[in-house]
């Protein structure tokens, strides 16, 4: 496959583009107050979140929202956690588990994916492989995901609601994404080109 620096220049910023939100570092930060600092009865989240929960905890997409019915869209985390504590689940501390884990994956195949197209923009002659084709898409089907999972974690009405320390990261979170999807965009038509 022909190397286009440009994009792979474009992919390796990915990562670093984040202006004022530094968000690896401050998923760290977000979690570490979640369900201590920060009350679980003022966090509401999405259903579309509980139903990815729910499939997560229980291989059952239904079982969690089935049992919060009605029109809303989103449902309070404290009524949450009081369902799952039937299970002897601590929910903040499984979602914080699952944010992390996403940010740790996330850090470590970005690892590989900056050493290897490094390589490849300072050697001319370096070949980009089927190897570097799975390794790149693999770094950016990651990115995708976390930016799914923020986007709907907490439903948009509640972005606005400055005064909650959770929703207003989220909500720069969720800009800071939107800025770079342009990158990702191209970063994944660049990989399909090669099929």
């Amino acid at each position: 496959m022909e190397k286009n620096l440009e994009i792979l220049e474009k992919i390796y910023n990915l990562r670093y583009k984040s202006g004022k939100v530094h968000l690896f570092h401050s998923i760290n930060k977000l979690v570490g107050r979640f369900g201590n600092v920060v009350s679980l009865d003022k966090i509401y989240v999405s259903k579309e979140y509980l139903s990815y929960l729910s499939e997560k905890l229980f291989q059952d997409k239904n079982r969690l929202t089935s049992f919060f019915r009605g029109n809303n869209k989103y449902v309070r985390l404290s009524l949450v956690q009081e369902f799952m504590q039937d299970f002897g689940r601590d929910i903040a501390q499984d979602i914080k588990d699952d944010f992390l884990e996403l940010k740790q994956y996330n850090s470590s195949i970005f690892k590989a994916t900056k050493k290897r197209i490094t390589t490849l923009k300072e050697n001319e002659n370096e070949e980009i492989t089927n190897e570097d084709i799975d390794l790149i898409n693999r770094y950016l089907s990651n990115w995708k995901k976390l930016q799914d999972k923020i986007r709907h974690f907490i439903p948009e009405e509640f972005y606005n609601q400055k005064n909650n320390y959770f929703y207003t990261s989220l909500l720069s979170y969720v800009k800071f994404f939107e800025k770079l999807n342009s990158d990702y965009e191209i970063g994944i038509k660049y990989l399909q080109a090669t099929n």
